[in-house]
């Protein structure tokens, strides 16, 4: 109920009005209407319930027991293997497979419940996974080696290595953060052998200038191996190394800086020499042959041959696979050649030094026997004319015998005849 007011008309001289206050209004209302908290109220009381249920159930429940179907995890170096055992009760019949770092999958060794690799880093920190089922589910995973805590950037980088005319030649650059008393030796082993087989390399350089002993202070650092000294001259040898790992050790005078380390395909790193050509002509034949001097591509190699013939107006050019070409009726010719890696074909050598010849003309077989064939029927037909002409005259002088001479000659007498009794006509001979 609000408030009202009365007015009262006075009876005095003046007519006026007068107000007389009614009841004092009513503050307004704080709280909601009944139906509207009746609702939140249900509404925090469901919350409120639903919650408590939710953590009844979260204590109520067991707890989960974290389980792997591998332990045991570590690293093999000396035969470069990654190996585990099997967790009590874990059946892992699906396969296992391994990676390295992020080289490509490895899978377990048929029956055995390890990986192995071609070759293992001693210098850098490596992370080794083991993976199991098609849907790769990691079951373990190890570092190698384990981090020393040495200052990595102070460790030799970028080392490139290459093979070129039998030796073996490698470079890199000094940590970033090498002091300048820090000097690096670099040392080679057969990638299948530990690093009890280190050698070192004998001959150091540093920015072309040949050092005998560890390389000086310098931006880039080097060292030769010979591979005919150490590794043999025999190029198909069963025994070729074909990987080596490459260890760069440094030091200075606050002691050794972290390694570093890479394995080498001598294969892959071989650069292409051009090969050596000779042609000679054989008869009107020209003949190239060529010897490729790559000792680690053995029976890998293919070539490219470039023939430039006088009676040709283009440049030939044949992609052969054996060291030997032909050319028959070969005139004015010259040759180059060179080679290119089966193992990858975008390895190739650099041409070989060109070589000329002059072959003397092509007789051919149908000439030869023309010119027998004419001379024999030359010679038939004198033969047979010499014949005839031999017979004719025995022929004639057979028929027209010539008359004979007189031995005795008439001088001045005459011979007289009687006529005999034929009756035939006689002519009269006179001496003239």
């Amino acid at each position: 109920m609000t408030g009202t007011r009365s007015i009262t008309k006075g009876s005095g001289s003046g007519g006026g009005v007068r107000l007389r206050p009614g009841p004092a209004p009513r503050p307004p209302r704080l709280w909601p209407r009944p139906p509207i908290m009746a609702s939140n109220l249900w509404l925090i009381l469901g919350l409120l319930a639903s919650h408590s249920s939710d953590l009844a159930a979260v204590r109520e429940a067991p707890p989960t027991a974290v389980t792997t179907p591998i332990q045991n995890l570590h690293i093999d170096p000396a035969h470069y293997t990654l190996s585990w055992d099997p967790a009590p009760g874990a059946d892992i019949t699906t396969g296992a497979f391994c990676r390295k770092g992020r080289d490509i999958f490895v899978w377990a060794d048929p029956g055995l419940a390890r990986c192995s690799f071609q070759s293992l880093s001693l210098c850098h920190v490596t992370n080794f996974t083991v993976f199991l089922g098609k849907d790769r589910a990691v079951a373990g995973s190890i570092q190698f080696p384990p981090d020393d805590g040495g200052d990595h950037e102070a460790a030799a980088q970028d080392l490139r290595c290459w093979v070129h005319e039998g030796r073996l030649s490698c470079q890199w650059e000094r940590g970033p953060k090498a002091a300048g008393d820090v000097h690096y030796r670099m040392f080679w082993r057969d990638v299948r052998l530990g690093p009890a087989h280190n050698r070192e390399c004998p001959h150091y350089h540093s920015l072309d200038v040949n050092t005998a002993g560890p390389a000086p202070h310098g931006g880039h650092e080097g060292c030769t191996l010979d591979l005919d000294t150490v590794l043999g001259s025999t190029p198909n040898s069963p025994d070729l190394v074909p990987q080596v790992t490459i260890t760069i050790n440094g030091s200075g005078r606050a002691g050794p800086v972290p390694c570093m380390d890479n394995t080498v395909d001598l294969q892959r790193a071989e650069v292409l020499a051009p090969p050596t050509l000779t042609v000679e002509c054989n008869g009107s034949e020209a003949h190239a042959r060529w010897v490729a001097p790559n000792r680690f591509h053995h029976g890998l190699l293919g070539y490219t041959l470039q023939v430039n013939q006088s009676s040709r107006s283009e440049l030939q050019e044949y992609n052969v696979s054996i060291p030997h070409f032909w050319v028959p009726n070969a005139g004015a010719i010259s040759f180059r050649v060179k080679s290119r890696s089966e193992v990858d074909p975008r390895k190739l050598s650099s041409w070989s030094e060109a070589w000329g010849l002059v072959c003397p003309p092509e007789v051919t077989p149908v000439k030869t026997a023309l010119v027998t064939s004419v001379a024999t029927v030359l010679g038939a037909g004198l033969v047979a004319a010499g014949l005839l002409l031999w017979w004719r005259k025995s022929l004639l002088s057979r028929l027209c015998p010539p008359i004979p001479r007189l031995r005795l000659p008439l001088a001045g007498e005459m011979v007289v005849w009687e006529p005999a009794l034929e009756d035939c006509e006689v002519t009269p001979v006179t001496d003239a």
